[in-house]
């Protein structure tokens, strides 16, 4: 076994929590994780279980993740002109 892949399972390990969420209770909270990160809110310390999930679950990851990029775009968009959004298309 890889020494780094290894090293992420010893800590998957020692940061398991007694009380996690499932990958569908996460999918079901991180929008409202993303909204709490956007308004400048501590989303981590307000929702632990889904900060603690992210952090060991590749499918919920890249979920936040896409959430997150699209909620920046939209952020971004909302100063933008017609007329740059549309050269931003082509």
């Amino acid at each position: 076994m890889k020494k780094d892949r290894f090293e992420r399972w010893l800590n998957d390990i020692y940061t398991t929590q007694e009380d996690e969420i499932s990958c569908t209770e996460c999918f079901d909270q991180v929008s409202h994780y993303v909204e709490l990160e956007f308004s400048s809110q501590d989303a981590a310390a307000a929702m632990p279980q889904v900060q603690q999930h992210l952090q060991h679950c590749r499918a919920c990851r890249e979920e936040y993740e896409a959430l997150h990029d699209l909620r920046q775009l939209d952020e971004e968009a909302k100063g933008a002109s017609l007329e740059d959004l549309k050269d931003s298309i082509h």
